[in-house]
């Protein structure tokens, strides 16, 4: 069980030229904490989140933090990065982001032999038709795999 929150949480992210990429109540009024969440952005440099109240608050600031993650570089061939970034509500009700790290897919060549030894081991039942062999996961002999590094 947890308590409720009196107040929302919404994130807004900002443009490289400083203007508004957009925004996002991440904690609704009356949400139950401790909560975390998982939030996924697509970035070519670092990313900035500005945290604030989303309803009404007795007090002058409504503006909890602001935070940078980085560095963010764009991937090698030259499309945005996957930056995943955790963001938590604490059992006090304070607000911190948890973690960040970017997402990277890396191609790797599948070993011949690897694959020679796949054949080795199917089988086909003839009595009941001809059937096609497929490997899954391996398109033109290069197999994708997502790697993941923690900034």
């Amino acid at each position: 069980s947890g308590i409720n929150a009196e107040y929302g949480i919404k994130l807004v992210w900002f443009n490289p030229d400083g203007t508004v990429g957009g925004d996002m109540e991440v904690f609704t009024k009356g949400h139950v904490f401790p909560f975390s969440k998982m939030l996924t952005f697509y970035r070519k440099e670092n990313l900035i989140l500005e945290a604030s109240y989303s309803n009404h608050i007795h007090h002058t600031q409504t503006v909890i933090g602001r935070f940078e993650i980085g560095p963010i570089k764009p991937a090698e061939d030259g499309s945005s990065t996957k930056v995943k970034v955790k963001v938590k509500v604490d059992i006090h009700g304070i607000l911190t982001v948890e973690s960040a790290h970017t997402v990277t897919k890396v191609q790797v060549p599948v070993e011949e032999e690897k694959k020679e030894e796949k054949k080795d081991t199917k089988k086909t039942d003839k009595k009941e038709g001809e059937k096609m062999e497929t490997e899954e996961g391996v398109e033109n002999g290069v197999k994708e795999e997502t790697k993941s590094k923690r900034k």
